[in-house]
């Protein structure tokens, strides 16, 4: 009979060295390395681990918490007003502006800069913790720093 820590074991390994995204996957890889478990031991075994299940280029996959993707480390230099609104900085190339936020804030932000309409850009995109915006021709990064400053109060002192 092989124990309970051994099987946590195998599972740790398999989330680590394998990109799955459904429990019925998980329990197909341990039954293939000789573990018979039910979906409520998994869920058991899954939540002892902290195992988290988030978005990739592929769909969705666990990870554990050693996972740079699990939980993005914040400076303890950035002010408190900063993560509150998730926001952490903002940098250019060319006419392009890329923000970065914390993971799950880029489209809470996105919708608030669009609802300004501002004149200094003409569209954005969100992802999960990046948000593009594209300035309209003709205008200066310090123009579109006063405007994002309307909804970012924080971007006047955060620049990358």
């Amino acid at each position: 009979m092989k124990s309970r820590s051994d099987r946590m074991e195998v599972l740790r390994l398999i989330l680590t060295n394998t990109e799955i995204g459904s429990q019925e996957a998980l329990l197909q890889e341990l039954a293939a390395e000789g573990y018979k478990v039910t979906q409520a031991t998994l869920s058991r075994d899954l939540q002892k681990l902290k195992a988290a299940k988030v978005a990739s280029m592929s769909g969705y996959r666990y990870i554990l918490p050693e996972n740079p993707l699990y939980r993005r480390k914040i400076s303890a230099d950035v002010p408190e007003f900063l993560r509150n609104t998730g926001f952490l900085g903002l940098e250019f190339s060319g006419n392009l502006v890329v923000m970065h936020t914390r993971p799950g804030y880029a489209a809470g932000i996105t919708t608030e800069i669009d609802a300004h309409r501002f004149e200094t850009i003409c569209g954005t995109l969100a992802g999960d913790d990046t948000i593009l915006a594209v300035m309209r021709e003709g205008v200066d990064r310090q123009q579109v720093i006063d405007e994002l400053s309307m909804v970012l109060p924080a971007v006047k002192s955060i620049l990358l």
